[in-house]
């Protein structure tokens, strides 16, 4: 059962890092790691002339308005980075994000290799347009290198599973709801009146439901990985302490991914988890 302890403790993971964009620390905090993300976005795309170019469509009223913006905030950005407490708490959440974008980098990638193995597939999606279909596959074929690294990284992996079970799990959560909304007479009746018609609809959506979820609950795997999410904020929060130290130990494998957005912190955060949690799944 490697593979379920191998995911609960990426789900660990997550949780902790997620745990940071709604924790005691407030809006305020949330609010001010995304003002740092956006101005240094907008810092490193001005110090780039290439992006910058794209990104204005070589539009130069517009890219001197963003750097003449860029300088203006400049020092409000240095005095939020020289907060040694906000950016604490934001490099967490930025590494969340940071792993986020990897994980639907790597979806993209494979879902272009599937697509170009699947040569059906792509003719219909290419309707027929043999110019585009090879554009595709040229497309694939430099992205190869890219998944190779990707798919290497075992932290990345990890968490990008975890986040694949996890909205799994929130899907299955939505459906038992909706499922649970249509049995009740009372709440139907209160939503639609005597309305025959929208509550007859209503639980046709829920026998849909009902079927998606039965299938997913037979998915055992799934169903106590959906269990253990629900069990990891506490275990996250106790951890939380140990994960600067353990962000020290990590850095020196996540530096070799940093050219594909995998952060450090989020690395010590599911290595900090795996330390305090193995001996509790390690019999799962």
């Amino acid at each position: 059962m490697k593979f379920f302890s191998l995911l609960t403790l990426a789900f660990a993971g997550v949780a902790l890092a997620r745990g940071n964009r709604g924790n005691s620390t407030g809006t305020s905090t949330k609010s001010q790691c995304r003002q740092v993300e956006r101005l240094t976005f907008f810092a490193d795309l001005a110090a780039n002339t290439t992006r910058l170019d794209r990104f204005t469509k070589n539009n130069a009223t517009r890219a001197a308005a963003i750097k003449a913006k860029v300088a203006q905030e400049a020092p409000q950005l240095q005095a939020m980075k020289a907060n040694a407490t906000l950016m604490g708490a934001c490099n967490q959440v930025f590494a969340v994000h940071a792993m986020e974008r990897s994980c639907r980098q790597m979806a993209h990638i494979q879902g272009l290799e599937r697509l170009v193995a699947n040569a059906t597939r792509l003719d219909k999606v290419t309707k027929g347009n043999a110019t585009r279909a090879a554009a595709i596959k040229a497309k694939a074929a430099a992205e190869a290198p890219k998944l190779t690294a990707l798919s290497g990284n075992a932290t990345l992996t990890q968490f990008c599973a975890a986040d694949r079970v996890k909205n799994q799990c929130r899907f299955m959560s939505r459906l038992q709801k909706e499922v649970a909304r249509a049995a009740n007479e009372t709440a139907l009746t209160a939503k639609f009146g005597n309305d025959a018609a929208k509550i007859q609809k209503a639980k046709e959506r829920a026998a849909r439901a009902s079927a998606k979820l039965n299938a997913m609950s037979s998915n055992t795997t799934l169903v106590s990985l959906c269990g253990a999410q629900a069990k990891t904020p506490t275990n996250a929060a106790a951890a939380s302490s140990s994960s600067a130290a353990a962000a020290a130990s990590a850095s020196a494998g996540a530096k070799k991914s940093a050219a594909y957005g995998v952060a450090p912190m989020a690395a010590a955060q599911i290595l900090t988890l795996s330390a305090v949690l193995a001996g509790g799944f390690a019999l799962m």
